[in-house]
């Protein structure tokens, strides 16, 4: 097997190694590359297996560089590097030489700034190289010989056109071969001067004592340690290797070579006189002797000894010299590498011609053409829900069908090409149908087809959308009250007679799904209203529903329903050691509009803060709401306050509170101009004087349009009606009066006359 080993030979650029069995086999492995050449068997020439090919045409201009290579070496220089490796490594009989064993390797070339495994990079200046292709090993055998095709643009075939003219090319290859070989683990020697051994064991151990084994271990750690006894360990493993294995190995030859003089000088003994204590307690030297009797088996890892009396100076010394070696097998890489060579000298010895390697090609010949044409989809078969696009082409008496989905987009026709005066004839008849899935036929057409075209190009596009658009309409909410409208439903509609289009979908919106798309399919890109409801799923039931609407924006933006809102707030001020509990009755009664809101709160000396009472108007001028408060006083006594209503923003609960009532004041809905009218002006009353209440108003109306408000406190529910009195000014300056009235209506409208 190969064997690391020093020396090394490189004779005629060759790398020889020698074997770990046989002084005369080496393996042999050149430090270069060089081109593949075959003999022609007529002429007897070597042909450098090397091509370029230029070409140019409508199509482009480029070319493409094939050659081969190798590392193998002829027979001839193989006998001489033998005869050469003979004399500088003084072998008594001529070598054997073999390729190195390689077990793998790979092959990369260099050239023009580019290298295998770079990908293309599309630019305006020139690349040189285009694309290298090779296969990623050489043959691993005989020569490992490895191919090389080369596309290059136009300029990289002028470059090298002129580079194989040279004694150098710009051919780069490197070559990354593995194999497997021996090399020096470890090696652990022995040396002993055994009269001074003898000597200093007689002076520290009787024949009849007996010894335990650190004993025996201190005496021969002070033989080591005075160079009496010599013992090496070296280890070859470089650091950072895996060398754990060789390393446990090294280290149990060591210990073999320290039981050798153990067992050399001392034999095992059993103490008489005592039960045998082994003075493990001591730390250091019990992880010693467990793994000495792990790893060696041997019994001067314990136990107890006795000293035996020999002159070694009459036993052959050699039989305990010890010199313990290993050798691993590695896999190890080497990289042949180097430019090839140019042509001139090659060609010049071997009496060839250049152009024989160097191909011109014209591309332009209209009959060898093909008619080509790519056919690409470029529409989204997901996004648009499409099944399939068939398209129908025809060039001259050959009809073909091609079917694109969403697994094959695109596809690639040729034909035998149509030739009239050397020109060939380029137009192509096509139509294309997009049949589309998962449609509801009934709302808008299950396919659409185009109108037959005249196409001469290379590249024919199909894009659906040209036929049809899909208008996205987002529905979005936009700070929605979820909590008083957990779902709001969507109703659309898009209608488009003349093209089969009667789209009718619906959404249903909630907290978690607060978004959605429409995808209106519209074929008249001139009509693309719609309409659409929405309905407003109401916590309460109350739920709103607009009419349809016409869309306006692509868009559909949700939004609280009754943006305008009216809250009340109510605060205890109760002593709480008289009363018990309070109850509040709260309505809001918006009739004209539907709207009806009721709420109850109950108070105590637990829950004595204050609460808001919330309604969403639809009339933001109607503000009015009722309530009653119920008192439970702790005695038993309960206190009913009157009805009463409130336009202010808060009510403060009091065990003295009164009755409170609202009346609004306006003009009937005549024109003061037409009555000659300058204002009205109106007196209103309200008198208990039994409970001491007094409220007293004057308002002055302009216009019809105006309103104010009459507002007072009651204590008694039989007596809540008010008086009021008009007085009439006109613009001539007189006025009438009308005297006082009495009335109990909430809403008060004052007659013009």
């Amino acid at each position: 097997m190969l064997y690391l080993n020093p020396p090394y030979h490189i004779i005629e650029g060759v790398s020889l190694f020698s074997d770990h069995a046989d002084p005369l086999q080496y393996y042999y492995l050149p430090l270069m590359p060089k081109l593949t050449a075959i003999e022609d068997k007529t002429t007897g020439q070597k042909i450098p297996q090397i091509q370029l090919i230029k070409y140019r045409g409508k199509a482009g201009n480029g070319g493409f560089l094939n050659f081969d290579v190798n590392i193998g070496i002829e027979e001839e220089a193989l006998e001489k590097i033998r005869q050469k490796l003979k004399q500088v490594a003084n072998l008594s009989q001529t070598p054997r030489l073999a390729p190195v064993p390689l077990v793998d390797g790979t092959v990369r070339l260099l050239l023009l700034g580019k290298q295998t495994g770079d990908t293309s990079n599309p630019s305006s200046s020139p690349q040189f190289v285009l694309k290298i292709d090779q296969a990623a090993k050489p043959s691993l055998y005989g020569s490992n010989q490895a191919a090389f095709s080369v596309a290059l643009d136009q300029y990289g075939v002028t470059v090298m056109e002129k580079a194989l003219q040279g004694e150098m090319s710009p051919i780069g290859i490197v070559y990354s071969l593995d194999y497997l070989a021996l090399r020096p683990a470890y090696s652990v020697k022995l040396s002993v001067d055994w009269d001074r051994v003898q000597k200093h064991l007689d002076e520290h151990f009787g024949i009849d004592a007996l010894f335990v084994s650190i004993d025996i271990d201190k005496a021969v750690d002070e033989l080591i340690e005075s160079r009496v006894i010599v013992i090496e360990a070296d280890t070859f493993v470089p650091e950072g290797e895996d060398e754990s294995a060789v390393l446990g190995r090294r280290d149990q030859a060591v210990n073999e070579v320290r039981d050798m003089i153990t067992d050399a000088f001392f034999k095992p003994s059993i103490d008489p006189v005592k039960e045998e204590k082994d003075g493990w307690d001591k730390a250091l030297y019990v992880a010693d002797r467990v793994s000495r009797i792990a790893t060696t088996g041997g019994w001067s890892s314990g136990g107890t000894f006795s000293y035996k009396k020999l002159d070694y100076t009459r036993i052959d010394r050699k039989s305990l010299d010890v010199n313990i070696s290993e050798r691993t097998t590695v896999k190890r890489s080497i990289y042949p590498q180097g430019h090839l060579s140019g042509l001139t000298r090659t060609i010049a010895q071997q009496g060839l011609d250049l152009k024989n390697f160097i191909l011109s090609v014209d591309l332009d010949d209209p009959w060898f053409e093909r008619r080509r044409l790519a056919v690409i989809s470029r529409g989204n078969f997901e996004e648009d829900s499409i099944s399939s696009i068939n398209v129908r082409l025809n060039y001259g008496s050959s009809p073909t069908n091609v079917l694109l989905e969403s697994s094959n987009a695109r596809t690639q026709l040729d034909w035998a090409s149509i030739v009239n005066n050397s020109v060939m004839q380029r137009d192509i008849t096509t139509q294309y149908k997009v049949t589309f899935k998962g449609i509801d036929g009934n709302e808008r057409p299950i396919a659409v087809e185009s109108t037959p075209t005249i196409f001469d190009g290379d590249s024919l596009e199909i894009n659906p959308r040209e036929l049809y658009s899909l208008v996205h309409i987002p529905i979005v909410a936009l700070s929605f009250p979820w909590d008083r409208y957990p779902q709001v439903e969507v109703h659309l509609k898009y209608t488009d007679e003349k093209n089969g289009i009667r789209m009718d979908d619906s959404f249903l919106l909630d907290q978690s799904h607060s978004e959605q798309t429409w995808k209106m399919f519209v074929r008249d890109p001139q009509q693309t209203q719609f309409q659409y409801k929405l309905i407003y799923r109401a916590a309460n039931n109350r739920d709103i529903e607009t009419p349809f609407l016409d869309g306006i924006d692509e868009r559909i933006t949700l939004r609280d329903p009754r943006p305008n809102k009216r809250s009340l707030t109510i605060a205890s001020s109760l002593d709480w050691n008289l009363v018990d509990r309070a109850f509040v009755d709260l309505t809001y009664d918006d009739a004209k509009n539907d709207v009806i809101v009721e709420q109850s709160f109950e108070f105590n000396k637990e829950d004595s803060g204050s609460k808001t009472f919330k309604v969403d108007l639809v009339n933001s001028d109607y503000r009015t709401i009722a309530y009653q408060v119920t008192l439970l006083f702790k005695g038993g006594r309960t206190l009913e306050i009157p009805p009463s209503v409130t336009n202010d923003r808060r009510i403060i609960l009091r065990t003295d509170m009164q009755g409170h009532r609202i009346i609004t004041v306006q003009p009937k809905k005549t024109d003061f101009a037409a009555k000659r009218l300058a204002e009205i002006q109106v007196e209103l009353n309200y008198e208990d004087e039994d409970n001491g209440l007094s409220f007293s108003d004057l308002f002055t109306f302009e216009s019809n349009n105006d309103r104010a408000t009459f507002e007072f406190d009651y204590s008694d529910q039989q007596k809540t009606a008010y008086r009021y009195r008009i007085t009439y000014r006109y613009l001539n300056g007189l006025s009438r009066s009308i005297d006082w009235m009495t009335t109990n209506t909430d809403l008060l409208l004052l007659p013009v006359a």
